[in-house]
C-alpha cells in the first residue's frame, strides 16, 4: 500500500507563473512531478470558475507541463490558485488516477500602471540563479512585471531544463503575483527541447514573437534567435533561421504606428539588442517607423547604454 501511495502521488515542481501572450488572455504555466490534469481555479464577480487545461473538450493529462489561458479581466487584481491529479493511465472506458495537488491561493495584481511602472528585466543567468538573486538584492522596490530576457538556460535539450530554468527562475522572480514576458534567448533555440517549448508559451503570433500593453507601456517582443549563420558546425545542419528571421521581419514591417500612438512608453524587448546590422538587415528601421523609444536586451555579458535615434 506504502508503494501504490507514492507511485500516485504528485507534486508541483515550478510554477505558476503567469505569462504575457499579447492577447486579451494570460497564461497561466506551471510543471508538476507527474503527468496529469490541470485547472485553475478562482471566483470572479461571484462565480467559482475552473478552467481546464484542455483542448476540443478534453483534458489533456499526458503532460507534466500545464497551461491556462484565463482572460486578463478576470485574473487581475484577483486570487487564483492552480491544482493537477496525477493520472497514471487513461483508456477508452476508464482511467487510473492518482492524488491531487493544489497550489496556495495567490494574490494576483497585473496592475497596469501609468506611470511609475517597476520592472526587473533579467538576462543570460545561464542556470547561475544564486546569482541572479544576489543581484537582484540591490533593488528594494518590487517590480510590476518581469522580463525574462533570454539565456536563462543554457540550452534546451530536455523538458526538465525549461521546467527548472525557466519556469522556476520565473517562478521565484514573479510568485506568480505579476506577470511575467519571455523573449527568447539563442542558448534557448539548443537541443531536442529547443523546438517543443513554444508550445508551453503561446502568443498572438504562435512564435516567440508578440507585442502587448502594459497600461502607458506599448512593447515589441523581438526574438533575435541564433547569433551565426545556419550552416555554422554548432548547429549540425539542424536549423532554418535565415527563412525565421525573413518571416519576422515581415511582420515586423507590418506592424501600425497607430497601435503604439498613445503609449506613454515604447519599448523594444530582444536578446540581442545590436540590431542595426542583424544577418544582412536593419531591424531598427522598422522600430523607428513605429516610434519606439528603447531597446532592452541581453546576449553581450556586459553593461552599456548606447545612444541612439530609438
Amino acid at each position: 500500500l506504502a508503494v501504490t501511495a507514492f507511485f500516485l502521488s504528485i507534486r508541483i515542481t515550478a510554477g505558476p507563473v503567469v505569462f504575457e501572450c499579447g492577447t486579451d488572455e494570460y497564461a497561466v504555466v506551471w510543471a508538476t512531478s507527474q503527468k496529469g490534469s490541470g485547472c485553475i481555479k478562482y471566483t470572479y464577480e461571484g462565480e467559482q470558475k475552473l478552467i481546464w487545461d484542455s483542448h476540443g473538450g478534453a483534458i489533456k493529462t499526458d503532460d507534466t507541463v500545464h497551461v491556462v489561458k484565463v482572460p486578463k479581466e478576470e485574473l487581475r487584481n484577483n486570487t487564483y490558485s492552480v491544482a493537477s491529479q496525477y493520472v497514471a493511465l487513461k483508456m477508452g472506458y476508464h482511467a487510473l488516477k492518482g492524488r491531487t495537488v493544489e497550489s496556495e491561493e495567490i494574490s494576483f495584481s497585473g496592475a497596469e500602471k501609468e506611470d511609475d511602472i517597476t520592472a526587473h528585466c533579467i538576462s543570460d543567468i545561464h542556470e547561475l540563479p544564486k546569482k541572479m538573486h544576489e543581484s537582484l538584492s540591490h533593488f528594494t522596490q518590487k517590480p510590476d512585471i518581469v522580463f525574462l530576457i533570454g539565456d536563462i538556460s543554457s540550452e534546451m535539450i530536455f523538458k526538465s531544463q525549461f521546467e527548472k530554468n525557466i519556469l522556476k527562475n520565473a517562478h521565484d522572480l514573479s510568485g506568480g503575483s505579476i506577470p511575467v514576458v519571455y523573449t527568447r534567448g539563442n542558448h534557448e533555440t539548443r537541443g531536442e527541447f529547443g523546438a517543443q517549448a513554444i508550445k508551453y508559451l503561446p502568443s498572438e503570433t504562435g512564435e516567440y514573437y508578440f507585442t502587448f500593453d502594459f497600461g502607458s507601456l506599448s512593447a515589441v517582443v523581438l526574438d533575435s534567435g541564433e547569433d551565426k549563420e545556419d550552416d555554422h558546425k554548432e548547429y549540425s545542419g539542424l536549423v532554418d533561421f535565415a527563412a525565421y528571421r525573413e518571416q519576422e521581419y515581415n511582420w515586423m514591417c507590418s506592424l501600425e504606428s497607430s497601435d503604439f500612438e498613445n503609449a506613454a512608453y515604447k519599448i523594444v524587448f530582444s536578446h540581442d539588442p545590436t540590431l542595426t546590422d542583424h544577418f544582412g538587415k536593419d531591424w531598427t528601421a522598422p522600430m523607428i517607423d513605429l516610434g519606439m523609444d528603447l531597446i532592452v536586451g541581453g546576449h553581450h555579458h556586459t553593461n552599456t547604454f548606447t545612444e541612439g535615434e530609438l
